[in-house]
């Protein structure tokens, strides 16, 4: 049976970063479908600047026909804010009790795990998959690396034959470029150069996003999707 990864964000917008780091870790694994689910309402951090929809369409024009690499509009569906809990508990629901899901975060948003809804019960619903920055240092709260540590395992391979659980740490080399600091130049009026796909930046022009004072204000909001 193929194993299912989501990877969540805002996307706000897109960039190369997102869809190197997603698709650097799918041939890690191999047979696996990349479902990308861009968030509503964030539990943790500001309004995006640009509207579901935008994110949405940017997000579809940036995947295209990408094999094996869908984009799911389930939390944009869903009321309310977007936990990751509840779509996982939505993914585990159509694939059964066997089929295997894993669950694709930053380090960044690691360390805030203990802040997020029903964290505890992310393992029992699908395996975690933490992409560590080389070089950066982060202090890991003591109760999430109590937490963590009966479950860790080395190799991601481990994860493919269960259906959830396990947690892995995993160090890849990922492209040093941010959503924020995108919006930022954007709103300035500076070239972004290859870090946003052609099409996504023909639409970001097309309907003047991230550009005025309401860009402005969302430019600095830390980036904590859960």
């Amino acid at each position: 049976m193929n194993s299912t990864l989501v990877f969540g964000g805002t996307f706000d917008p897109v960039h190369r970063g997102h869809l190197e780091s997603v698709g650097a870790v799918a041939r890690l694994l191999g047979d696996v479908d990349v479902y990308l689910v861009p968030c509503q309402i964030p539990a943790h951090r500001p309004t995006p600047a640009a509207s579901p929809q935008d994110r949405l369409k940017m997000l579809e024009l940036a995947v295209g026909s990408q094999d094996r690499f869908f984009v799911d509009d389930c939390e944009l569906r869903r009321e309310g804010t977007s936990y990751t809990f509840d779509t996982l508990h939505g993914y585990r629901e159509k694939l059964g009790e066997f089929g295997s899901l894993l669950f694709l975060m930053g380090f960044d948003s690691w360390v805030t795990l203990p802040d997020w809804h029903r964290w505890t019960e992310l393992t029992d619903l699908a395996h975690l998959l933490i992409l560590e920055r080389p070089g950066a240092e982060q202090d890991c709260p003591d109760v999430l690396r109590r937490w963590s540590e009966t479950r860790q395992v080395q190799d991601p391979a481990e994860m493919m034959s269960s259906a959830s659980g396990k947690i892995c740490f995993l160090s890849l080399d990922q492209i040093d470029v941010s959503a924020s600091g995108l919006r930022t130049a954007i709103a300035q009026g500076e070239s972004i150069g290859g870090d946003v796909n052609p099409l996504v930046m023909n639409y970001i022009k097309e309907h003047k996003l991230y550009t005025g004072a309401s860009s402005k204000k969302q430019v600095s909001g830390k980036r904590m999707e859960h």
